[in-house]
């Protein structure tokens, strides 16, 4: 064999070799990006993020707190006279997460837990001190005005008679209000009353984060799938305090469902997501708002809206599940004043028949019986009877009949929106806003002469906001993760095309080297003998003459 011959044959084969892996290469990126998400997501105790999970120590975890101060509570009774606030913050705190009474459950790829939450004051990176005065609405007083506003009117007189030295309004100072908590009569006189059908809140202070630092009674007890069964389990709360049903609200309301909010299902689309919210024991529903870009890497962001802020989920169950549920019934003129926004707008389920009979509006179920105007969460249920009612910071995408009644809002989306951003490809949350706004119930009442001739309002109280998300020196990591299946798909590209230009090489020399001369062409010959060489040319297109002998050799000429 001839050495061009052994040479254009071991190209080929290197071509064809290339060829091979790099057309099954680019057909399994795929699965080998399924594998790494396979490999790494699930929640164990030798992944990655178990670490980061069970202790958020290392992580930039802060929460922001914004106090509103009344300005002139005297005023509150004055006919044309509007409550007027002034946001005082924020304060700032590290927020430090551990999980304690960590149990995996093999059998049914589940994980049970206990969550601490620690606060830390930052004085730096705080718009104040925590010893500013903060005047605010006596919610002690409302509360327990509220709570036994059905009771027998020597109960309701008992209450009177111990708000005679009362105000409507407290003056206390931020970290009193936050989480030093003080001291009220009420208070004591509400543990002496406690009882299996009389539930009061087990503090001896009433603050809004009292006792909450280095505490696991407020979040709960968690089960939650670790997705080593199926990544769609990833995060999907399965148990709330050994539950899969709360006794708060009726069916369908009172199932536990949603994810827990730290790790999502990979492969998702713009379909809404379901956060389960241990303190206002309800899952809330997020709306895919927009595709953006953070710290280089695309996500769908999710926004809380009128599913949630307008009691307005409805869902299709099956027939015999359906005519079970309980329908709910609702007081539609919370206010005497027409509701200027619609909540009955059905734009975000367009796909559901209303007329359908297993169509259930499980939004209602959170009503307790009169349901509010767009923007507002009752909570009541899961505040041992408090009116207390959630919404986003200075009644965000609230009906404007809120703001109309006070003084001092002034909404803007930028930072007043509730959005988690995902990253569609591993579920992992890019960037987090938790922002929402603490309200108490202030309505006149027959009885308690202390109320008489108040007017009906939401007071807000304070706002949070929670901001998290991926750290910046985990996005490079993450970036390189998302790049793997592009990269590796060009890589195998690239390899598959030069194996096939090297087989094609390959086959152009083929063809050149067995191909015969082409008419027209001269041959060019060497005559040599021992001594001297000399090129001679011989014109082979010229047709030989018959009497010409055409045998004779070439001779070198001497």
């Amino acid at each position: 064999m001839r050495p061009w011959t052994n040479k254009t044959v071991a190209l080929g084969v290197v071509g064809l070799i290339c060829l091979i892996i790099g057309t099954l290469l680019s057909c399994m990126w795929p699965l080998v990006f399924e594998g790494i998400l396979r490999k790494e997501l699930p929640l164990t105790q030798n992944s990655r993020g178990f670490e980061l999970w069970k202790d958020t120590d290392k992580l930039p975890l802060f929460i922001d707190f914004y106090l509103f101060n009344w300005t002139n509570p005297d005023e509150l009774r004055e006919e044309g006279k509007k409550p007027n606030f002034v946001q005082m913050g924020p304060y700032r705190f590290r927020e430090r997460r551990v999980k304690v009474n960590v149990v995996f459950h093999p059998e049914n790829s589940t994980v049970s837990y206990d969550q601490m939450k620690y606060w830390y004051f930052d004085a730096e990176h705080s718009n104040g001190t925590l010893k500013d005065r903060v005047i605010a609405l006596n919610a002690v007083a409302v509360s327990a005005a509220h709570t036994i506003r059905y009771w027998n009117p020597m109960m309701q007189g008992t209450l009177s008679y111990l708000l005679a030295s009362s105000k409507i309004y407290i003056n206390k100072t931020a970290g009193e209000l936050l989480f030093e908590g003080y001291s009220d009569q009420i208070i004591s006189m509400g543990s002496l009353m406690a009882s299996d059908d009389f539930e009061v809140p087990p503090f001896d202070k009433f603050g809004w984060f009292y006792m909450r630092n280095g505490s696991t009674y407020f979040d709960g007890h968690f089960n939650v799938g670790t997705g080593e069964d199926d990544l769609a389990n990833l995060g999907v709360v399965k148990l709330w305090n050994y539950k899969d049903t709360i006794k708060n609200f009726h069916t369908p309301c009172n199932a536990v469902e949603g994810i827990a909010g730290e790790f999502w299902p990979p492969k998702r689309g713009t379909e809404d997501i379901s956060i389960w919210t241990g303190e206002l024991c309800r899952p809330l529903t997020y709306e895919y708002s927009e595709d953006v870009m953070h710290l280089g890497i695309k996500g769908y962001k999710f926004s809380l809206g009128e599913k949630s802020l307008g009691n307005n989920t409805k869902r299709q169950y099956p027939h015999e599940q359906a005519k079970y549920f309980e329908k709910t019934t609702t007081t539609e003129d919370f206010f005497s004043a027409d509701v200027t926004t619609p909540r009955n707008a059905n734009s975000n389920n367009k796909n559901i028949n209303e007329d359908n009979p297993d169509v259930v509006n499980i939004g209602r179920c959170y009503c307790n019986g009169e349901c509010t105007p767009m923007g507002l969460m009752n909570i009541t249920a899961c505040r041992f009877g408090a009116p207390a009612f959630v919404s986003l910071p200075h009644f965000h995408k609230a009906d404007p009949i809120l703001r109309s009644q006070i003084s001092g809002m002034n909404p803007q989306d930028d930072i007043h929106n509730f959005y988690v951003t995902l990253e569609p490809n591993t579920g992992i949350p890019l960037d987090v806003g938790a922002r929402l706004q603490i309200n108490v119930l202030l309505q006149p009442s027959l009885t308690i002469s202390f109320f008489k001739d108040v007017p009906k309002i939401f007071f807000p109280m304070f706002w949070f906001n929670v901001r998290g998300g991926v750290p910046d020196e985990m996005a490079g990591g993450l970036r390189q993760l998302l790049m793997l299946p592009t990269s590796g798909l060009y890589g195998s590209i690239i390899l598959a095309t030069i194996g096939a230009t090297l087989i094609v090489i390959v086959i152009i020399v083929q063809f050149i080297r067995n191909s015969p001369p082409l008419p027209g062409k001269s041959r060019r010959t060497q005559a040599t003998n021992g001594t001297k060489t000399e090129l001679v040319y011989m014109d082979t297109t010229t047709p030989p003459d018959d009497h010409e002998r055409n045998d004779r050799p070439l001779q070198p000429k001497n």
